[in-house]
């Protein structure tokens, strides 16, 4: 994948995964197979699992045993780490996803489904309303006007307030807080659900929009050279820069300016009158 450094190993990893997806999907009772993680990314290393998820048509621990126990052996065999889950498919519609679910799932590659009941659960699970996505950005954005992005700059933030009070670390923690409130923006305006933490950053520079420099600035607003105030400011200018490019895209994309969605956070995140 690109930007990704190391040795690939995909080929290998796809070659087990292949292995496994045929002798499973012979097996009467299964419903589907899907490949994630690394398989779905196109680059696997000496850190990356064979990730595979199996659905079962009805719960059969019989089954699920003897699915795992081939994943248990072929680790064994290959030295390679393979996760390999099985559910019943019944109990999966039930499941409550939650968002890394939702970011694995949409990113899951279905390899066997001759009924189409898996696709049809994952797009019942991953539909969600534009509702979803305004919410999410009224939250993210409120939250980071109060620590480093006011609507006015006579306007203190938190991240400033630790300053003044003489803690750098706190300073320095609440940029860092809001790196990932900015990443959690960007994601809903592009209507793409949130990766897992360590891959955030990563998947973000696949979006298909962008602030401007955002990689560039990204960097400047993650990076601590040392602890100081002068230091902290280089990382504020570049999350008010990055937020400079977002303010226009939230408004095309919510149809409010930051005036409205804070009034929709008040009445509909916070239910007050």
């Amino acid at each position: 994948m690109a930007g990704l450094k190391g040795e690939n190993q995909i080929e290998k990893f796809r070659k087990i995964a292949g292995m496994l997806v045929s002798q499973i999907s012979s097996f009467d009772g299964v419903a589907g197979v899907i490949l994630e993680g690394g398989l779905t990314r196109g680059f696997a290393d000496k850190y990356s699992d064979v990730d595979i998820t199996v659905f079962l048509s009805e719960k059969t621990e019989s089954l699920r045993k003897r699915i795992q126990k081939m994943g248990a052996d072929e680790q064994e065999r290959s030295s390679v780490d393979v996760d390999l889950s099985v559910h019943s498919l019944k109990e999966f519609k039930k499941r409550r996803w939650s968002e890394i679910d939702r970011w694995d799932y949409s990113h899951a590659e279905i390899v066997y489904d001759p009924r189409g009941e898996v696709r049809k659960v994952f797009n019942q699970k991953l539909r969600v309303s534009r509702g979803f996505w305004v919410r999410r950005v009224a939250v993210s954005a409120e939250y980071l006007k109060w620590y480093c992005c006011p609507p006015r700059m006579d306007v203190g933030t938190v991240a400033e307030a630790w300053i003044e009070r003489g803690d750098l670390a706190s300073a320095h923690y609440c940029l860092t807080y809001s790196v990932d409130l900015m990443l959690r923006i960007v994601f809903a305006l592009n209507k793409e659900f949130l990766p897992p933490q360590k891959w955030r950053i990563f998947y973000s520079y696949c979006l298909k929009w962008l602030p401007g420099d955002f990689e560039k600035l990204l960097g400047e607003a993650v990076m601590i050279k040392e602890m100081s105030a002068s230091d902290f400011k280089r990382r504020l200018d570049a999350l008010r820069k990055i937020w400079r490019d977002v303010v226009p895209k939230i408004e095309e994309e919510t149809g409010m300016t930051l005036n409205m969605l804070s009034k929709y956070y008040v009445q509909r995140v916070l239910r007050q009158n």
